[in-house]
């Protein structure tokens, strides 16, 4: 039987990457090819490194449910760190496909992760 009420949390430590968005374009009010200071950058975006959250959802399911037979993680790729927001990720346990909810706790990565669901 899978647990249910419990919640795991993570510190993604090292499961982060920094990409870097550019303006791309030409500030009006500058000549284009200006490289004055109000050329925009947008600031960094941070977001998930996929294969280390894949690899820490299977650890908080064995370590921390419990759980035997963990095969399969995957989550998506790409997925902001940001608090507040969720996506799930697909599940193998005991070859049943299950799905799990990662909930981004703060901005420096902290996840919870749900107990499987069917």
């Amino acid at each position: 039987m899978l647990p249910r009420a419990r919640t795991c949390v993570a510190l993604a430590s090292g499961a982060l990457l920094l990409t870097g968005c550019g303006s791309g374009g030409h500030t009006p009010g500058f000549p284009p090819g200006s490289s004055g200071s109000s050329d925009a950058v947008a600031p960094p975006v941070r977001v998930f490194d996929a294969d280390a959250v894949q690899a820490g959802v299977r650890h908080l399911l064995t370590q921390s449910y419990g759980l035997t037979g963990v095969g399969t993680v995957r989550c998506p790729s790409g997925q902001v760190v940001q608090a507040g927001i969720s996506f799930a990720c697909a599940v193998e346990v005991n070859g049943s496909r299950r799905t799990v909810t990662l909930t981004v706790r703060d901005a420096d990565g902290t996840y919870a992760v749900s107990a499987p669901q069917p």
